[in-house]
């Protein structure tokens, strides 16, 4: 448990202990108060039971006090002074202590009772008191007053008894509604305590809860920041932060690293072909492959798509690190078995070591990212250490990028078309557009040199875009002279990049050239390329009118199969082998294969780079239809070709 976590709990746990401190004690004092009003209420009608006993003995000593009064007057005639008066002095003590009893305060504060009757019995053992002092013979009418006035007395002491019981039963049912009342809001209170307490305590392990979850959330988050989800290796910000402190090592120790760029081959059309959910499993085996080919010190981590980097922490040995790469790739070859799917790929590496390459991190990246590029120039299925010459080559590749976005931009560019004759007869029958870049600095710059460019940084979408609709519209022109057809090359990269039937559909009626006037040249690659996308495209533009020719035929992986399944019109012998042809019988038999190959599946051939007089009796004699080269015609400005255009009018 980390530190945040045990501060957590901890407080958590203190808070606890005080709520259940302050609901102890909160229910100990209500329990406290509720046993001394029990005590109270268990008293209160001992005590008013007391008081009414204490009034039935008054009424009774008042009863005998007239009673002796009585027996006195019966007993006057025969009695002496002296005997009665010692008589009267006896019940004179007993009122007295009669008086002396009743004259008290209850124990909760209200005045007694028998205070009520203290008045009448002083005024009665007074009169008597006096009485007794003052008795002579013949004294009976003073004992019938005292008779009387006790009988007054009497009535008066039982009317008290009677009061006392009622007064004693108020009393009682004031206390008793009292105490039912405190009772209540005591127990209202420890509920209400008891709530709260529960309310707290919900709250505080709802807290903790929260926070434990807020505290898994940032675990969560941490994790998805810093790890690729499909494969739970490092993601490229973790990794650059490995590799930022793998080299902070490497300087402080003088000890070299080593890091690897793998790049999958042909990735693209494995998850276009079998699907994303195969292309993901298939990410996952490699990550896993890949891992295992390391030792647990080293780094593996996916940058994203297809693309994997190794960090080997020790890499003092060059040929350990070229064992490691080597036993990498051989790992990726081994087929892979992906729901039902024997998959095979293969991986390209770029390495480059620290800091015999650079210590920058950045640069580093850079530097396996050239090699791994320069890997797949190769043939891919290979790795190659980084050099300086792959910086060069960089820096004139992105000066190129920079320059061709500028030039289309601001109108560096230009087409040129190359003439297509009939063989026969040598009659101009079409061109073909070529892309020409006058650089305002470095001049003209060849093809060879900026179309890989535009391919790789997918600056060919416009710039094909752009070649179409120039060559179409100026074709529209010439074609109302002259019906030529219009030949330009179409790459895979703008298939994959969305060209299609919709985008050739605005160019032509922008154009008003007819379709079947168009001609898009394609590369036997792009036959070769598994997606229905593609294979759909060129399906409806077939429909459309327009005709596909397969360009350079021979140098690539075409198969008949390909040829038949495929709308193609023309085949365009390449120039390599049209030079052949004056070099013996074998370039010859090659060249007559394709022509005859072509016949028999009623396709258009058309060779490329007809140099000499030569090379054009050999394709007559095999029967070629369509030639075009140096030996014919160069590219042409539009202006020349307009000037062939009216001298092969005027012949």
């Amino acid at each position: 448990m980390d530190l945040k976590a045990l501060r957590l709990s901890s407080s958590s746990l203190t808070s606890l202990v005080l709520i259940l401190f302050i609901l102890i004690s909160t229910g100990a004092i209500i329990y406290y108060a509720q046993s001394t009003l029990g005590e109270i209420e268990d008293a209160l009608p001992v005590q008013l039971a007391q008081q009414e006993s204490d009034v039935i003995t008054l009424v009774t000593g008042v009863n005998d006090l007239k009673h002796g009064i009585r027996l006195a007057r019966a007993q006057l005639p025969d009695a002496d002074i002296q005997g009665l008066r010692a008589q009267l002095e006896v019940i004179h003590a007993q009122l007295q202590q009669i008086r002396e009893k009743y004259s008290f305060r209850d124990l909760i504060g209200v005045s007694s009772i028998h205070a009520l009757f203290n008045p009448m019995l002083y005024d009665v053992q007074k009169w008597l008191t006096d009485g007794v002092y003052n008795l002579a013979p013949g004294s009976d009418a003073v004992l019938r007053i005292a008779e009387l006035r006790v009988s007054d007395a009497l009535r008066e002491a039982r009317s008290l008894s009677a009061e006392a019981s009622n007064t004693s039963f108020r009393i009682l049912s004031a206390q008793a509604s009292r105490m039912r009342r405190f009772r209540t809001v005591a127990t209202a209170m420890l509920g209400a305590m008891t709530l709260l307490s529960l309310a707290l305590i919900y709250f505080v392990l709802h807290q903790q809860r929260t926070m434990l979850a807020l505290r898994d959330s940032e675990e969560q988050i941490r994790y998805r920041a810093n790890h690729d989800l499909l494969t739970g290796l490092p993601n490229r910000a973790s990794f650059i932060e490995h590799l930022e402190e793998a080299v902070g090592i490497s300087r402080r120790r003088n000890s070299q690293i080593a890091l690897l760029f793998i790049d999958l081959d042909r990735f693209k059309t494995i998850n276009d072909t079998l699907g994303h959910a195969v292309g993901d499993q298939l990410i996952r085996e490699v990550g896993e492959r890949i891992r295992q080919c390391v030792r647990a010190t080293d780094v593996v981590a996916r940058l994203g798509g297809d693309e994997f980097t190794v960090l080997l922490q020790d890499a003092s040995d060059v040929l350990q690190v070229s064992l490691i790469a080597r036993n990498i790739i051989d790992q990726i070859a081994w087929p892979f078995q992906l729901e039902g799917h024997e998959v095979f790929t293969s991986a390209s590496i770029g390495v480059t070591v620290c800091p015999g390459d650079s210590s920058d991190t950045t640069t580093l990246l850079k530097n396996a990212d050239m090699a791994m590029y320069q890997a797949k120039e190769k043939g891919r299925n290979t790795f190659r250490f980084f050099t300086s010459r792959m910086t060069q080559r960089a820096e004139e590749f992105l000066s190129i990028d920079k320059d061709l976005r500028r030039a289309l931009e601001q109108g560096e560019l230009s087409i040129e078309y190359q003439p297509i004759f009939r063989l026969a007869d040598r009659q101009l029958v079409g061109v073909e557009a070529l892309l020409r870049w006058n650089h305002p600095e470095r001049g003209l710059i060849a093809p060879d040199t900026f179309i890989p460019v535009a391919e790789e940084t997918g600056l060919i979408l416009d710039l094909g875009y752009w070649v179409l609709s120039e060559a179409c519209l100026q074709m529209s022109r010439w074609h109302t002279h002259q019906p030529l057809y219009l030949s330009v090359n179409v790459s895979m990269r703008q298939f994959m990049g969305g060209f299609g039937p919709n985008q050739m559909r605005w160019i032509l009626e922008e154009s008003a050239l007819p379709a079947d006037r168009l001609v898009l040249e394609i590369t036997e690659s792009l036959l070769m390329e598994d997606s229905s996308k593609v294979h759909g495209a060129l399906q409806d533009l077939h429909r459309m009118g327009i005709r596909l020719a397969v360009d350079d035929f021979g140098t690539g992986y075409s198969a008949l199969k390909y040829l038949r399944d495929f709308p193609v019109d023309t085949l365009k012998i390449d120039r390599s082998f049209v030079q052949n042809l004056n070099g013996g019988n074998g370039g010859v038999s090659l060249v007559e294969t394709i022509i005859a190959m072509a016949r028999g599946m009623d396709l258009v051939v058309v060779a490329e780079g007809v140099e000499d007089a030569h090379q054009e009796e050999v394709l007559r004699r095999l029967g070629c239809e369509m030639v075009q080269g140096f030996y014919y015609s160069r590219p042409l400005t539009p202006g020349a070709l307009e000037t062939l255009l009216r001298e092969q009018l005027a012949s």
